[in-house]
């Protein structure tokens, strides 16, 4: 038969459960609780644990709990479970919850219930193979040591912090095996144990991904180191290449600064003789031009015309004259007209003779 409430305090006792399992309870070891300051974090948490031991004793034999219990008892551990399922982590909002829980659990005498020898056993049987599984992640770790040894070298010092996260994790292994003939009596400390060994297992683990990222990382830089040697040396290569062929026009240079000063220096001389020869030729082209005119000037036809031309307005001029002399006295405005024209023949005139000199 089941109850209600029963199933709802095993639903309160793994919601409990699983919160526990995702506690750092390292972060308040500082901390006390308590009237008297006798509680730490760890400490309650491991009797939380050991009160859900009882309380799975109980609900798994629901016929037992029912004759032990009432219906008020039940309601009230399911209470004090809602109370501290709410408030995990902050102790002091559920401190007197949980020594009451602890005085209404103690009434049922739950440790000298033969059922509760089976599941103490049990969780015998849960922290061997924790402790087997820390061996081998020991075993494994150790290796991961070696590995990231000739690796690189560059990892020593996260080696050596992860080498003493694993000396730590050796002595607490040594503790729990010194601790486990006692839990065999004392069934009081089982869930402590239990609860420090699932915080040893979570190190561990934490500490493998450490050391796992470390091995990544070392073989990343070794490829990186490798990776920038050899171009290193084909910079070497290049820079030797570079300096041959600098060394090449260096010597280029040095020639065509040879031949360069050759060059100058013919040029100038070039210079000078054109600046001599130019004095020559000038004086040269200037009777040239002058005997270029002359021979275009001294031609029958051209200075004929020019003569033909001032003859002709000679004797135009003279025609005019007689003209204007047979013209009669009292015309005066004839007269002047007539006249008027002799300037034009003489202009003419004028104009050839120079043309022809």
């Amino acid at each position: 038969m089941e109850l209600g409430t029963i199933n709802q305090i095993r639903a309160k006792r793994d919601s409990i459960r699983e919160q526990i399992k995702s506690l750092n309870l390292s972060d308040q070891d500082s901390e006390t609780y308590g009237n008297e300051n006798e509680y730490t974090f760890k400490g309650i948490i491991a009797g939380i644990e050991e009160l859900l031991t009882d309380i799975s004793t109980l609900t798994k034999y629901p016929q037992k709990f029912i004759k032990v219990s009432t219906y008020d008892e039940r309601i009230s551990i399911q209470s004090y479970l809602d109370m501290i399922d709410n408030d995990l982590e902050i102790p002091n909002n559920y401190i007197s919850h949980f020594e009451n829980l602890k005085i209404l659990i103690r009434n049922y005498n739950v440790k000298n219930i033969s059922e509760r020898q089976i599941e103490f056993e049990n969780e015998i049987e849960e922290v061997r193979k924790v402790k087997i599984q820390l061996q081998q992640m020991l075993v494994e770790t150790k290796e991961l040591k070696d590995n990231i040894e000739s690796e690189s070298t560059s990892v020593d010092k996260k080696f050596e912090q992860s080498n003493q996260k694993l000396q730590e994790i050796e002595s607490e292994l040594e503790s729990i095996l010194e601790r486990k003939n006692e839990l065999i009596e004392e069934s009081g400390d089982l869930e402590t144990i239990n609860t420090e060994l699932k915080i040893i297992q979570a190190n561990a683990t934490e500490n493998l991904i450490e050391i796992t990222e470390s091995l990544n990382e070392s073989k990343s830089n070794e490829k990186l180191i490798t990776s920038f040697a050899n171009k290193v040396q084909d910079r070497e290569k290049r820079l030797d290449l570079l300096e041959q062929k600098t060394q090449e026009n260096n010597l280029k240079l040095d020639d065509y600064e040879k031949e360069r000063k050759s060059i100058l220096q013919e040029a100038k001389e070039l210079i000078e003789s054109s600046k001599k020869a130019l004095n020559y030729k000038t004086a040269e082209g200037i009777s040239a031009s002058f005997q270029s005119q002359y021979d275009s000037a001294n031609n029958k036809r051209i200075f004929g015309s020019w003569i033909v031309g001032a003859v002709f307005c000679v004797l135009g001029t003279l025609g005019l004259g007689m003209w204007i002399l047979q013209a009669q006295s009292d015309n005066i405005g004839i007269l002047i007209g007539r006249i008027s024209l002799l300037p034009l023949l003489v202009t003419g005139a004028v104009f050839c003779a120079k043309q022809y000199s």
